[in-house]
């Protein structure tokens, strides 16, 4: 399904460090609920055409709250000198 609009450009921060935590329970969270619209073909409220939109459709959101996870948890990477930001002491 495509929209006219872009969910990640819907989806933003400013101050992407503050929100990495949090929203990184909420993309599992997303991501588990697809996976199990995905798993769950007994319910008869949709056909597969629909859950399979809805899911698409969840993890296009997941996917732009991931966007403002990783841009976080980089931005600490590098404040912090953590990570692929790691100081090498010099000899």
């Amino acid at each position: 399904m495509s929209h006219d609009y872009a969910i990640d450009n819907l989806i933003k921060t400013d101050a992407p460090a503050d929100w990495a935590g949090q929203l990184s329970f909420a993309v599992r969270a997303l991501m588990l609920t697809a996976r199990l619209s995905l798993e769950n073909d007994g319910s008869g409220i949709c056909n597969d055409s629909e859950r399979d939109h809805a899911a698409a459709d969840t993890l296009e959101v997941a996917m732009a709250l991931m966007d403002i996870v990783i841009d976080g948890a980089d931005q600490m990477q590098r404040s912090g000198g953590h990570g692929s930001f790691k100081k090498v002491a010099e000899a």
